[in-house]
């Protein structure tokens, strides 16, 4: 899935390190840049188009949020509001969702998540095939898997989706949550952990690696010693798991 770009306007040091700690933690997550002042903000909003837009609203001075207004609004608007504030308000505005400045962590991962499914399905609508030059993954079916219909139920937020095994590219460790990738640009996320979904895979091809990936690799472009190469991406494979991803690497060559 190619990055989701992102730009953030906090006006509150404390605030500011809470969304770069959190954030920091998407891979899929591209930052342009934080500001935290309100002509610099306005200034690089006329030049950047960020699919994402983390604006604090709570540290606005009263009468100023006519800025919304001078803005080319971004497609998703995260606001960070007062817990005295009514969201509806906010949303009334555009703002595609808010979340009280006092959030956890986990709080805003799910925020995120549900950011990147969005936009994850819009583009899996309106994607145009076929799209070499873009698609940073080619599908090629795989050779080792055992039954066409072999899938795996993902739920997130009280919604099952069954996912095919042989489409499954990558999946990564998001915080309290799962990240599963497919060959075919789609982002679904599990409220599980790494350990308990490999468990549950066709452990011939889709194989942990460490101790927060697990990848087909019937999708690896190349290997050089513990490292693998997966489009543009670079996995490394850690000792206790480096004898399970080369018996079924050696697997896969001999079908």
């Amino acid at each position: 899935m190619k990055s989701v770009t992102c730009f953030a306007f906090i006006q509150n040091a404390t605030l500011e390190k809470k969304v770069i700690d959190c954030l920091s933690k998407f891979k899929s997550i591209q930052f342009i840049g934080f500001v935290n002042q309100r002509v610099d903000f306005l200034e690089r909003m006329n030049h950047f188009r960020p699919e994402v837009l983390i604006l604090d609203l709570v540290h606005c001075k009263s009468g100023e949020i006519e800025f919304l207004e001078m803005i080319h609004k971004p497609p998703f608007i995260l606001g960070i509001i007062s817990s005295k504030d009514n969201p509806h308000f906010w949303l009334d505005k555009g703002l595609f969702d808010v979340i009280s400045a006092q959030f956890s962590n986990d709080m805003l991962i799910r925020k995120i998540f549900k950011i990147i499914r969005v936009i994850s399905d819009i583009s899996n609508v309106y994607q145009v095939e076929p799209i070499a030059a873009e698609n940073p993954i080619v599908y090629k079916p795989s050779r080792a898997v055992a039954k066409e219909n072999d899938s795996f139920f993902t739920r997130f937020q009280k919604v099952t989706t069954k996912v095919k095994f042989n489409i499954i590219s990558v999946i990564t460790k998001e915080g309290k949550l799962i990240a599963i990738e497919t060959a075919t640009n789609q982002l679904f996320f599990h409220e599980s952990n790494i350990k308990e979904t490999a468990q549950k895979l066709p452990q011939e091809y889709l194989v942990r690696i460490n101790n927060s990936t697990i990848i087909n690799v019937n999708f690896i472009d190349k290997i050089e010693k513990n490292l693998v190469y997966m489009d543009s991406r670079v996995f490394r494979v850690s000792r206790s798991y480096y004898f399970q991803f080369k018996s079924a690497v050696s697997g896969l060559r001999k079908k």
